[in-house]
């Protein structure tokens, strides 16, 4: 009885694996064209030929304006009143992860 429930559920997992559509090229990039909803970012992406620093591989799809990227790279910044340093001394390749991560 084990064996034969065991291939039932086989062959319901190959069926439903091989009626899977695949996904488009435009679905798998339509999030690429998506800024979270945050207070410092644009509703929508577009062109910011001044980002600063860590931002600046961003430019040509920015969600951030070029103020919001200067702000980013402050040790306390106004943006949310933080601190990178709120937990004692960041490494500073740490420290450029979290800025590339806000920047995005």
């Amino acid at each position: 009885m084990a064996w034969k429930m065991t291939q039932l559920l086989l062959l319901a997992l190959v069926t439903a694996a091989g009626s899977a559509q695949p996904r488009s090229v435009r679905a798998r990039t339509g999030l690429l064209n998506v800024c979270m909803d945050a207070k410092h970012h644009k509703a929508h992406p577009g062109p910011e030929d001044n980002l600063y620093g860590q931002c600046s591989p961003w430019r040509k799809n920015a969600c951030c304006t070029a103020n919001t990227s200067q702000e980013l790279h402050k040790d306390t910044s106004r943006l949310y009143n933080f601190n990178w340093e709120h937990c004692g001394r960041m490494e500073p390749a740490c420290k450029r992860h979290f800025i590339q991560d806000n920047c995005l």
